[in-house]
């Protein structure tokens, strides 16, 4: 098979699904017209498929008895999008801000070649449409359902605005963080903006406890660990003559071990404690640890991935790519069967397409959509080879 010859020639049909999937974003475990669209364009490829984790899909290739997955992600985010194009989210408040719709387009190429080419497998192929990734719920989902029971390894991807289009980096051991979430509710005593003595100003106590949290990293931790701990979102206060008696503050912690991430935890908890005291106000934390593990890529399915990519792309074009404190669920089914995760780049500065990823001018050379289809294409049929011999 002539892998980029065949994506090549089915290249439109890839673009158009990406720009159909972006214009129609839907959020964790509300894809239903997405996953409407997926079963359509499997139904027209005679590709069978399963209902999974809610709204999510699973399409079968081949017929071997030895299985192996290729899995992408399907939701969106709570980002108005502003890149201003002519297929921008058409949905208020929601956007592909971080390449799904990418990657569910690349794999609907995938499996567009793979059945094109069935009777060569000696395997199975399980497409897993996964819906909630940033939310941390369908991977959990699909493997609680039994969906991997009966696979022996995984190959996922994912695309990058600020890594140049056309790089891939495919390497063993971990390559991203642990990501675990918590939230912070400081309690004070309300009332009149004139009259300060007689309130407990949570916005203060909850400004201070923000800021105390960035402390934890940089003075706790040697500076040579990697570990993050951010404040993604906080809210105090209806308007301004009234002092706040209760804010919000909800972040994530990044980490690539247990011990670092028991001592945020910790940390984190002593911080919103002491700040709000400090401001005669209350804090409740409420701490979710590891939702999802570090992707830790196994040495055996990284390297017939590096042989697919290899086989496909220039030597210059495979590079190192540092660990990312980024999560990602696909890690859960790292802790089922071996699995292996690339990062593909998608950033074009020329075409005003290098912000990164979760930003509202998020948006990608799409022949990093081409990149990842061949990429998926190439490690079955590489896997496929492997089994042969």
């Amino acid at each position: 098979m002539e892998i980029k010859k065949e994506v090549d020639i089915i290249s439109n049909y890839i673009i158009r699904l990406r720009k159909h999937f972006h214009k129609h974003p839907e959020v964790g475990m509300q894809e239903f017209e997405t996953s409407k669209r997926i079963k359509e364009e499997l139904a027209v490829m005679e590709i069978p498929f399963v209902a999974a984790a809610g709204t999510g899909v699973i399409g079968f290739i081949g017929h071997g008895a030895k299985v192996v997955a290729l899995r992408c992600d399907m939701d969106a985010l709570r980002i108005t999008e502003k890149t201003g194009v002519t297929y921008k989210s058409e949905v208020d408040g929601l956007m592909h801000a971080c390449g799904h719709d990418a990657h569910m387009a690349a794999m609907l190429g995938a499996a567009s070649v793979l059945k094109k080419y069935e009777e060569e497998l000696n395997c199975t192929v399980k497409l897993i449409f996964q819906p909630s990734e940033e939310n941390c719920l369908g991977a959990k989902a699909i493997c609680d359902g039994g969906h991997l029971d009966d696979v022996s390894e995984i190959f996922g991807l994912h695309v990058f605005g600020d890594i140049p289009c056309g790089k891939i980096s495919i390497e063993e051991g971990p390559r991203m963080a642990a990501s675990d979430i918590f939230r912070i509710r400081i309690v004070g005593k309300s009332g009149h903006a004139g009259k300060p003595q007689q309130c407990v100003d949570a916005t203060i106590a909850g400004a201070a406890t923000v800021m105390n949290l960035q402390s934890i990293v940089s003075r706790e931790f040697d500076p040579v660990s990697s570990a993050v701990v951010t404040v993604g979102h906080f809210v105090s206060g209806t308007q301004h003559n009234v002092i706040s008696g209760e804010a919000f503050i909800e972040g994530t912690a990044r980490t690539f071990s247990t011990q670092d991430c028991k001592h945020i935890e910790m940390s984190v908890k002593r911080v919103a404690y002491n700040s709000a005291a400090t401001y005669n106000a209350t804090a409740h934390v409420e701490y979710m640890r590891s939702l999802h593990p570090v992707v830790m890529n196994d040495k055996r399915v990284t390297q017939t991935v590096k042989e697919a990519a290899k086989e496909l792309f220039a030597p210059e074009d495979i590079i190192s790519i540092p660990k990312m404190m980024l999560g990602e669920d696909f890690s859960i089914y790292q802790q089922h069967i071996p699995g292996a995760f690339a990062f593909v780049g998608a950033g074009n500065e020329e075409l005003g397409r290098a912000y990164p990823n979760h930003h509202e001018c998020f948006n990608i050379d799409e022949r990093a959509v081409l990149v990842s289809a061949q990429l998926l294409i190439g490690y079955v049929m590489k896997f496929n080879e492997k089994m042969e011999h």
